[in-house]
């Protein structure tokens, strides 16, 4: 069925989307999606089962998609929402701060 075979590739899409934001384990991409599947029906639906139109409804809602997202052919991943992006810190390290070497310092006029 087409409509099976676009929402498996959409699916695909948002998992991909995921990973690129370091959602990697099924379970914590199951979580991603609220309580709408489980960590095994994600795996089944990924290998070829079915993918049902509540999941479908569910992972539109989920990611602020638009009713029907899931149905029609997509190129472009979603974005991901603001609850999932991981906060990203524009300096991540901080060298620390150390006083100079006395036996180095001597040598420096104050």
């Amino acid at each position: 069925m087409l409509r099976q075979h676009h929402r498996r590739q959409n699916l695909s899409l948002i998992l991909s989307t995921l990973e690129l934001a370091g959602i990697t384990c099924r379970q914590a991409q199951s979580e991603a999606f609220g309580s709408v599947v489980t960590p095994r029906k994600l795996t089944r639906m990924m290998l070829g089962g079915n993918v049902p139109s509540m999941f479908a409804r569910g992972a539109e809602h989920a990611f602020g998609l638009k009713r029907g997202w899931m149905d029609l052919p997509n190129n472009s991943p979603p974005v991901l929402p603001k609850r999932l992006a991981r906060p990203v810190y524009a300096q991540a390290f901080v060298p620390e701060q150390t006083s100079p070497d006395p036996e180095i310092a001597g040598d420096v006029p104050a």
